[in-house]
């Protein structure tokens, strides 16, 4: 069959369900033709065969003038009888181009397009009813575009690149210790995290990201020279990002290490308050470099090179930071059965003196990690396991591990309990003790309130601190966080 010859299905799938042809249609005249009919019965699905006047009348005016939307050298509809309907979407779009194109007509030829108007006024009708919600709904699509226009022209304008944004964060935060222990946290109310952060796009499928953390300062750098965590600086995240390769995002700047799963986590998406003690100690800062994320159906994986100095910090040696983290999804098929995911990573780093002196000081830090999560319904299980070895000194390793359940008792509110030990002086990866040791675990239960989602949040959590060298602590922690 030769359907093409005419389109005209194709024609009656744009007029019923697209706005290609609402230029094309003359309202008036076809509005007036139907003033004084009354179609008898709902014929919509009869057929007009190649013997019908109808048929006939629209192949010889159509072919005459060149209207005929096909190859001129075929038949009107090789084999296949048209449908009133199509019939009526010919007619119309017939009459459209002959206004458009102010072509001349003769009187019989008038005559019989008046006649095929009468003989097809109810499908006419439908098809006038539709293009007139079609112009009410541009004359819309119009206005909403003039407003955004308007809004547009008062936005902040930047010298370079678009889809320039403003985003921030701020909680604040109430600890109150039932008792005071080791741990040494201030009874107080605090705003433990604030953040700026300026995205944008410099080119197509390349991005920036500049954060900055008011809460800290400029000159406390978060280094990995540093035998002791510090804040870090007041300059987080600052890379430039590309997404050119399919499935990936490459990152050239400041960013997360790709270690661990709660550490690469941003502090207003916790689940609760206080990160995990690993994450703390192994994987929460930031190093300047090369980082690459893949994202595939069945698996995850992020790679990268760094200065191994960590955030704004001068890089006095060449040693590099080099690792990455690899997570499978071995249900992404089965999705019925809910969402399983198991990672796992390594990371190694030079660490030892902070200056440009004495660099034979200077030791390996090698961190391992695993991770396993699982989410059906509304419940959630996770943990995640990590050692280091060459943790505050070259003959030092540190291990720890938590494990977190979670129920969604609906999309606002969610409980949690959570155990999380670390220990800091485990003499080697087999497990046996120093002298020195000091276990600390902590022991969680919290309340999460989001009504809208991580934008608006509240966390409560009370925790139980058990360290097997120092005083143990009870203390219950509120938070509160806005997201722009």
């Amino acid at each position: 069959m030769k359907k093409k010859v005419f389109l005209a299905a194709s024609i009656a799938f744009l007029v019923f369900n697209s706005t290609v042809l609402a230029k094309n249609i003359t309202l008036d005249e076809l509005q007036s033709s139907q003033a004084n009919f009354k179609p008898a019965v709902n014929i919509t699905a009869k057929e007009v065969n190649s013997g019908h006047w109808a048929y006939k009348s629209l192949e010889n005016i159509t072919r005459k003038y060149g209207l005929l939307v096909g190859d001129a050298n075929e038949k009107f509809d090789g084999s296949k009888p048209l449908t009133r309907n199509e019939a009526a979407v010919i007619l119309v779009n017939l009459i459209g181009k002959v206004e458009q194109e102010k072509i001349n007509i003769d009187q019989s030829e008038k005559v019989q397009i008046d006649i095929l108007k009468n003989e097809l006024s109810e499908e006419i009708t439908a098809l006038t009813g539709r293009v007139a919600i079609l112009e009410d709904s541009v004359g819309k699509l119009q206005g909403s575009v003039s407003n955004i226009e308007k809004n547009n022209s008062k936005t902040l304008k930047t010298g370079y690149g678009e889809d320039f944004k403003i985003g921030g964060t701020f909680q604040f935060k109430y600890n109150g210790n039932f008792k005071k222990g080791a741990d040494n946290y201030s009874p107080n109310f605090s705003v433990p995290y604030s953040e700026l952060k300026i995205t944008g796009k410099m080119a197509p499928h390349v991005n920036y990201v500049a954060q900055m953390l008011p809460y800290r300062t400029w000159n406390n750098a978060y280094h990995s020279t540093s035998t002791t965590p510090t804040v870090g600086s007041i300059l987080a995240d600052a890379y430039i990002s590309t997404d050119i390769l399919p499935h990936h995002v490459v990152y050239f700047g400041q960013s997360r290490i790709p270690i661990g799963v709660e550490g690469q986590i941003g502090v207003p998406s916790l689940d609760t308050i206080d990160r995990a003690q690993i994450a703390r100690n192994f994987s929460n800062y930031r190093d300047s470099g090369v980082k690459i994320a893949g994202k595939w159906s069945l698996f995850d994986y992020t790679i990268g090179a760094f200065s191994g100095s960590g955030e704004n910090y001068k890089d006095y040696n060449n040693s590099m930071g080099v690792g990455g983290w690899l997570t499978a999804k071995p249900l992404h098929k089965l999705p019925q059965y809910g969402k399983l995911e198991i990672g796992g990573g390594y990371y190694r780093q030079g660490v030892g003196n902070s200056t440009n002196t004495a660099l034979s000081s200077r030791y390996e830090a090698q961190t391992y990690g695993t991770a396993i999560g699982y989410k059906y319904k509304k419940h959630s299980l996770k943990s995640e396991f990590a050692y280091r070895k060459g943790y505050s000194s070259i003959d030092r390793t540190a291990r720890g591990l938590f494990t977190q359940y979670m129920y969604d008792i609906n999309k606002k509110y969610q409980l949690l309990a959570k155990v999380d030990t670390f220990d800091p002086n485990v003499s080697d990866i087999n497990g046996r003790v120093s002298a020195g040791n000091a276990r600390n675990t902590e022991y969680t239960i919290g309340a999460n309130y989001l009504p809208a989602g991580n934008n608006i949040k509240l966390q409560v959590n009370a925790v139980y601190v058990n360290n097997l060298k120092n005083t143990d602590s009870v203390r219950l922690m509120a938070l509160t966080q806005y997201m722009f």
